[in-house]
């Protein structure tokens, strides 16, 4: 396995939009290349859809069936985009606004983690499958924070106002969507230490800034000369390889099935 960032259709594309945001392109990399590959011709939820962004670069040309995020300024950016045939604002950990057995597909890409309650949004979401439908989803694990790279105070800075609650291994994944009827069918691994750690730098340095207006030479030098910085730091991450074993890397892309009654 050796597929470099450079290698994915999607990096120039993800370079362009989030030329001000690196630590960005580079996680969406992984994430674009599992969720092109899904089918979503049938009844599919945008689960935590966010601005409509990642769903107009993974499934160009197609609209699914429905989107929905607890922010309504994410919903009205992507009610402008018009990849969804409806969009919803709510809480996915309280209720979600569709009927039992609605979908063939759940899409989720790297929001379970930021939900403070999985188990009653894993169940919302196996609620609202139809039998032997699937789940997928793209999430960082533990590995991610084993392998920070900075230190134990910037660490729990960083997962309070991400926020971040669940850095799950392998084996509790499973556990999890047993518990509320899902069975893992398949498990994707992507960014092995190196990758990780380069994410985990820039992530934390802009994320801060943006987030908690943490002053930061490294991000004013780079946000003041966009141009210039971006090219630099964007030919040093095209060499990172995204694809690990299943079991190997920070992230993983998990399909799951819904247990047939």
């Amino acid at each position: 396995m050796n597929n470099r960032i450079v290698e994915s259709v999607f990096w120039k594309p993800l370079t362009r939009h989030y030329r001000r945001a690196p630590s960005i392109a580079l996680c969406r990399v992984p994430e674009l290349e599992f969720a092109s590959q899904l089918d979503v011709s049938g009844s599919c939820l945008d689960h935590c859809c966010g601005d409509g962004l990642f769903a107009a670069l993974a499934w160009q040309g197609k609209k699914l069936s429905a989107g929905c995020d607890i922010n309504h300024e994410s919903i009205a950016q992507a009610q402008r985009r018009a990849h969804h045939l409806r969009l919803d604002v709510c809480d996915v950990s309280v209720r979600l606004p569709y009927a039992d057995h609605s979908f063939d597909l759940v899409f989720d890409n790297s929001a379970l983690e930021h939900v403070k309650d999985l188990r009653s949004n894993l169940a919302e979401i196996a609620r609202v499958l139809k039998p032997k439908g699937k789940f997928a989803f793209n999430v960082l694990n533990h590995r991610y924070f084993e392998w920070w790279p900075l230190d134990k105070t910037s660490l729990e800075g960083y997962k309070q106002w991400q926020p971040f609650f669940h850095a799950l291994s392998k084996n509790v994944w499973q556990q999890e969507l047993e518990a509320v009827g899902l069975e893992i069918v398949t498990v994707k691994g992507y960014f092995d230490q190196r990758a990780a750690q380069e994410l985990a730098r820039l992530d934390y340095a802009f994320s801060a800034y943006y987030l908690k207006g943490v002053k930061s030479s490294f991000v004013r030098s780079y946000l003041a000369l966009p141009g210039v910085f971006s090219s630099l730091l964007f030919r040093k991450l095209q060499n990172l390889v995204w694809e690990t074993p299943p079991d190997a890397g920070a992230g993983f892309s998990i399909l799951a099935v819904k247990r047939d009654g």
